[in-house]
């Protein structure tokens, strides 16, 4: 489970990236979050990942209170997460297999885990006939999906998508989308961050919509694969929410450009604490 309970963030110069946010998303949900660049997209990201801290309000994710969890116990909260990055983030030198058996062998899985994980995972997102190639024999949407494997092959709580379709081709974006229903038809948690509003307006779901830093929209709706809500509707209605924001307010150009290493950054700290801990070098 994902809350925010009047959640603010502040940054550096008084700038209020969010303001006094309340949001819940249940297990075994499936949440869009759209808003324009600036909007505090990012700024959300970065709290559920614990890599800021809330200026006021509690952020709890996966039962982890974020606002009060020591230092010592991140890696730890970070299992029981899995990241997508837009721009897929694959070790060159690493087959499919071992970018995605990478991260269990960090984590000090046993290889016989790994042995009968792995290959799951990659059946799960299509790629059973691409294990043994390199990242640069892969197209964008097959390196997107061995991005997806490697953030499922830990079996987290949730899973978050940092634009998965950014840098792919339009006609991919869908089949990503669907792999990651059928992820979440599986019992995991997904929250897909995306300006995509097409795909939004196809697959229907919970819509989250931030703008200047406060959640002006939240409604589930119906796809217009459906055939059952015109494709205007959920944008007007995103349209009309934002519009009753001010249309002063910007965001500093940090927010809108995310892209800290987050899974470089996870698996130094876990094995920093391996190592500290005696485990394994």
């Amino acid at each position: 489970m994902v809350e925010l309970q009047n959640v603010s963030v502040t940054y550096a110069g008084g700038v209020d990236a969010l303001n006094n946010v309340s949001l819940k998303i249940n297990d075994g949900d499936f949440a869009f979050v759209v808003g324009s660049s600036g909007a505090g997209k990012s700024t959300m990201i970065k709290l559920l990942l614990k890599e800021i801290d809330a200026t006021s309000g509690v952020v709890t994710v996966n039962g982890y209170n974020l606002s009060k969890l020591k230092k010592r116990k991140i890696p730890e909260f970070r299992r029981t997460l899995g990241f997508v990055f837009q721009d897929f983030r694959l070790i060159p030198s690493m087959t499919v297999y071992e970018n995605i058996a990478f991260v269990l062998r960090v984590l000090d899985a046993p290889l016989k885990y790994i042995r009968k994980r792995v290959p799951y995972v990659i059946s799960l997102v299509g790629l059973h006939a691409k294990t043994n190639s390199y990242p640069d024999e892969l197209s964008g949407g097959e390196k997107q999906r061995v991005a997806i494997a490697r953030a499922l092959v830990n079996d987290p709580q949730l899973i978050i998508a940092d634009e998965p379709t950014g840098n792919i081709d339009p006609e991919l974006s869908y089949e990503i989308v669907e792999l990651l229903k059928g992820i979440n038809d599986q019992g995991t948690t997904i929250l897909m961050v995306t300006h995509e509003h097409d795909l939004v307006r196809h697959f229907g779901g919970r819509i989250i919509n931030i703008t200047d830093g406060e959640i002006v929209y939240d409604e589930v709706v119906t796809g217009t694969n459906a055939e059952l809500l015109p494709e205007v509707e959920l944008a007007q209605a995103m349209e009309n929410a934002a519009v009753q924001h001010s249309a002063e307010y910007s965001m500093p150009d940090s927010d809108s450009n995310y892209s800290a290493p987050y899974v470089d950054d996870v698996i130094a700290a876990i094995a920093n604490t391996s190592n500290e801990n005696g485990g394994a070098k």
